[in-house]
């Protein structure tokens, strides 16, 4: 039977389940030159929701380097995806986002979105991409505030992968609310036009999370979901770009998404949204991206000028538009041996709009 074949038939398991908060999985050695901690946020979903749930992520300082130590880059990952996409132990020099900023000299905070790895679990239909960007928000407040780890960050990087781009993007696009907005955008994997056949084969991988072996038995409820064991390197490895214990890797360390994330998720990619932006951004891709690249169909991601052709209509002049293609590589392109290579070009872009660059009068640098 085909892996297809395969998905079709078991897209249609699902069970019952009642709510609990399920571990994450081990997490990566902290670099040793930076100062990590774990930190616990205290947050609301929307402005008229009362209870308070809290979000859990690793706090990693550097404070001897002046150039870089007033900005911090605040890390939110995609679907099925936690804080570990930022901060692998597969390799952590080429594959880690967390080792290669904090060695740069930034500070990092990579979380767990509510609903996944060590974060607290609200009910499923609450999760959305509408109040993941609430929640966001209000993190980005608590950074510049310095109520998470004790120290006021000036300038916030916004760092999504997938759906945490998407989070971010409509974070940008559409909050009003002084200070929820990071300074600079960078959006992983996360392009206006996707690849249907590859989305309909995500759909197909998904099923409840109660019945996967990593979260059997946690009472979770109806609307949690995974990835059907089998079927995450066609997803989101270039196997040809990746080592050979990586899939094994990324596969142990899988997180969950809900429905309603799912079905949310196209109120970030609407002009009125993108748009409105007025914020430096930089659209990070790998090459062989399954969800967004298909050469034959015009979908191409073959390099970074090509991508932003296809991007940049959908963004105004304050977006400053920039673009970055992983050679190589698939949907997670930092877990991909030119992983670093990525780190480096955003951490590149992120210093020059931070204190090297000279700017025009849209803020975008020259």
């Amino acid at each position: 039977m085909s892996k297809i074949t395969r998905l079709l038939v078991s897209a249609v398991l699902a069970t019952i389940f009642g709510i609990v908060v399920v571990p994450a999985a081990a997490r990566a050695e902290d670099p040793g030159w930076a100062t990590c901690s774990q930190q616990s946020v205290p947050v609301f979903l929307s402005a008229s929701n009362p209870t308070k749930y809290v979000v859990e992520g690793r706090l990693c300082l550097r404070s001897d380097n002046a150039s870089r130590n007033q900005t911090i880059q605040l890390m939110v990952a995609g679907i099925t995806y936690d804080q570990n996409l930022f901060n692998s132990s597969q390799s952590p020099n080429t594959n880690s986002h967390v080792f290669a900023s904090t060695s740069r000299g930034y500070s990092t905070f990579a979380i767990d979105r509510l609903g996944t790895g060590l974060s607290q679990k609200p009910a499923p239909e609450l999760l959305t991409v509408q109040s993941h960007a609430y929640v966001v928000g209000q993190i980005v407040q608590a950074l510049r505030a310095g109520t998470i780890g004790g120290r006021a960050f000036p300038v916030v990087v916004g760092v999504g992968h997938s759906f945490g781009a998407a989070i971010l993007q409509y974070l940008a696009g559409t909050s009003t609310v002084s200070g929820t907005i990071p300074n600079y955008l960078v959006l992983g994997s996360f392009l206006m036009t996707t690849y249907a056949p590859t989305v309909t084969l995500f759909a197909n991988s998904l099923y409840a999370a109660t019945s996967d072996p990593k979260f059997a038995g946690s009472g979770l409820p109806a609307g949690y979901i995974t990835t059907i064991p089998g079927t995450r390197d066609d997803l989101f490895l270039y196997t040809p770009g990746v080592e050979t214990a990586m899939p094994a890797y990324e596969e142990s360390v899988k997180s969950l998404a809900t429905l309603t994330e799912r079905t949310s998720i196209g109120a970030a990619r609407t002009p009125a949204v993108t748009l409105a932006i007025k914020v430096p951004v930089i659209i990070v891709v790998g090459q062989y991206d399954a969800l967004f690249c298909h050469e034959p169909s015009g979908l191409t991601c073959a390099d970074a000028t090509k991508v932003k052709a296809r991007e940049a209509a959908n963004f105004g002049p304050k977006a400053c538009l920039s673009t970055y293609v992983v050679i190589d590589a698939g949907h997670a392109y930092g877990l991909h041996i030119k992983g670093r290579d990525a780190y480096n070009a955003t951490n590149t872009w992120v210093d020059q709009y931070t204190f090297s660059g000279t700017k025009d009068v849209n803020g975008c640098v020259i």
